[in-house]
């Protein structure tokens, strides 16, 4: 009978402590959802007679690079990094037919660097704004060479008396290490096949070699060349005048008495100098004041687009949808998070656009210089299965896509640059650094037995001997030729056709649509056009750009971080990195990307193209 009672009490006891888990888990989860929904944003509310504010914040980019969640912990502690230019466009296109926008303003003080293809896709949406016969102002406190490209698109341009306009002109510039490397007595192997494959130079050498300045002469020349043109236009002048302003800056900021921006108006390069109070009353004259801020009506594209789109983020009209696959950033093996492409990570992304049937046509934005040839051949090897499965694939390149991200983009039907797009460098390298000799300078040595005549050859420690050398060498010749024969066959050349336009060679969109590696010129937005038309799409189409799925964890962890970004900005908290961090982290970008190759057998698809 006791032993009855024990059960049963012991039972009950089970149940009254599972009630009161369920209970706490219940009250948690209600305590959650009160805190998710105090720091959600305000619903936001496009009032009349408002100006749209383009305010980007550091550089422009096709894909926010990082995790969401990673990009999550960056907004809540105040840090912004990047801003997407699809959605910049996206907000200007949509504000040029909304007539609650009547300007457009753009405020640029926040923006970084851009790339050349990414700053011309947001000015030609200004320029589809123009055509609704609004106003665009563009205000700042300085215009860097990046920055006066967007704001010369606007009707009138405003300077802060105590700012600048500084032109530097675009150059192409790296470190070299060589000396260093010779005095730690590393020997740097390196074999390529292709004159012009130069990433391993600045391990190897003290300066620029001769071949490499004449190759980078003629890019870096057109794209100056381009910039200027579009300024001049812009401002009614023309592109001598704009060289000659950039290279007698000395000269002409002595006459205006060291007055930055007196001299910028005197060169018409600005229309007033207005401290940034002036420019608000301007703007409050043009849309109207908001009483309860003081300032002018307006609204940030980032409420805009938050209080314009579609509550589930895409709209399920129309006829089938445009995926769009981003690959941006070095490409290696494995799982990689966005701003790298890593070989597994896209697979999946093509994969999925390949069995999604509301996805009628891919567009495979390319952003990238290349990296593991193993990698990339992957991803080609993919991206043909969609191709074959009945997808249209087209390719847009943008700021470059060269060697690895050359080679991707030979599965497209179609392949789109920007004439200012740098791609090619058809070729391979692969290196090997030896540091026997500073082992043998304090005294260490490798010594040993093997079961082959190689077994120590190839490593790190020990010598390579000249049989190793010629292994090496005979595997990149034959990884070039087999480059040259997946070009030959994806651009319908022969390979005496392709090898005159390889040997790592890199070209613009312009000379490259010349000598047939590209098809036609134009930015993502034309491509897109172009693969919808291919699937039989007419206007109704939804463009859907593809991303990583984001598990339920994650996903409520954002929802948490976006909340206390939200407070964060909302309590002026900052706590961004100093510019000593910044510095230190832009510091030797190359001797960090020599650090990323990562190509199981140590051949590189790859181009150091930096341009600065």
């Amino acid at each position: 009978m006791l032993k009855l009672i024990r059960t049963v009490f012991r039972f009950f006891w089970r149940l009254l402590d599972g009630l009161r888990k369920v209970v706490h888990l219940i009250l948690m989860l209600l305590l959650l959802g009160l805190f998710l929904a105090l720091v959600s944003p305000a619903p936001v509310i496009v009032r009349s007679s408002t100006a749209l504010v383009i305010s980007p914040s550091g550089d422009l980019v096709d894909q926010l690079t990082g995790t969401p969640l990673d990009r999550a912990l960056e907004a809540a502690g105040g840090e912004q990094r990047e801003t997407l230019v699809g959605d910049l466009v996206e907000a200007i296109d949509r504000a040029a037919e909304d007539s609650r926008i009547e300007a457009l303003v753009l405020n640029l003080d926040e923006m970084g660097s851009g790339g050349v293809t990414k700053l011309n896709r947001v000015a030609e949406a200004v320029a589809r704004f123009r055509e609704s016969g609004k106003r665009i102002v563009a205000s700042g406190g300085g215009y860097s060479q990046a920055q006066y490209l967007l704001a010369s698109t606007a009707d009138e341009i405003y300077l802060h008396p105590l700012g600048d306009v500084f032109f530097q002109g675009f150059g192409y510039y790296r470190l070299f290490f060589g000396e260093a490397v010779d005095s730690l007595l590393i020997d740097w192997h390196v074999f390529r096949a292709g004159e012009y494959k130069t990433l391993h130079d600045s391990a190897t050498r003290s300066q620029m070699s001769e071949v490499e300045k004449q190759e980078a002469r003629i890019f870096i020349d057109q794209l100056w060349q381009g910039y200027r043109e579009r300024i001049a236009a812009a401002r009614s002048t023309t592109p001598d005048a704009i060289q000659q302003f950039a290279d007698g800056y000395l000269d002409r900021l002595r006459s205006a008495d060291g007055n930055m921006a007196l001299l910028a108006k005197q060169e018409s390069l600005v229309d007033e100098l207005l401290t940034f109070d002036e420019v608000e009353q301007r703007l409050a004259e043009l849309v109207g004041e908001d009483t309860e801020t003081g300032s002018y009506r307006q609204i940030d594209f980032r409420d805009y687009l938050h209080a314009t789109r579609p509550a589930a983020g895409r709209s399920t009209e129309g006829e089938g949808d445009v995926g769009v696959i981003v690959a941006s950033g070095m490409i290696v093996d494995g799982e990689q998070p966005p701003g790298t492409v890593g070989s597994d990570s896209m697979i999946e992304l093509i994969r999925q656009a390949r069995d999604d049937d509301d996805i009628r046509a891919v567009v495979l934005r390319v952003d990238s210089g290349g990296g593991s040839q193993f990698a990339s051949d992957l991803i080609l090897s993919e991206l043909k299965l969609l191709r074959d499965a009945g997808k249209p694939l087209i390719v847009s390149m943008g700021d470059i896509a060269t060697s690895g991200g050359y080679l991707i983009s030979l599965a497209a039907e179609e392949i789109w640059a920007n004439p200012d797009s740098v791609t090619g460098s058809i070729g391979v390298v692969a290196a090997l650094p030896v540091a026997d000799r500073t082992l043998e300078k304090i005294g260490i040595r490798l010594d040993g037995i093997g079961t082959t005549r190689y077994s120590g050859d190839f490593s790190p420690l020990g010598g390579l001997s000249p049989e190793a050398q010629e292994i090496i060498q005979l595997s990149v010749d034959s990884s070039y030729r087999r480059f040259l024969a997946q070009v030959a066959e994806g651009r319908s050349m022969s390979v005496e056709d392709v090898e005159p336009v390889a040997g790592g060679r890199v070209w613009t969109g312009r000379d490259a649509r010349r000598l047939g590696l590209v098809d036609k010129l134009g930015g993502l937005d034309a491509a897109i056009e172009s693969a919808a038309a291919r699937a039989g799409l007419e206007d109704e189409y939804t463009v859907r750009y593809l991303e990583q799925p984001i598990d339920f964890g994650d996903a409520l962890a954002i929802r948490f971080l976006t909340g206390v970004s939200g407070l964060t900005q909302r309590f002026g908290f900052d706590v961004n990195g100093s510019p000593i961090s910044d510095f230190l982290k832009r510091l030797a970008p190359e001797s960090v990307r020599l650090l990323e190759l990562r190509d199981p057998r140590g051949i590189y698809y790859d181009c150091f193209c930096g341009i600065r």
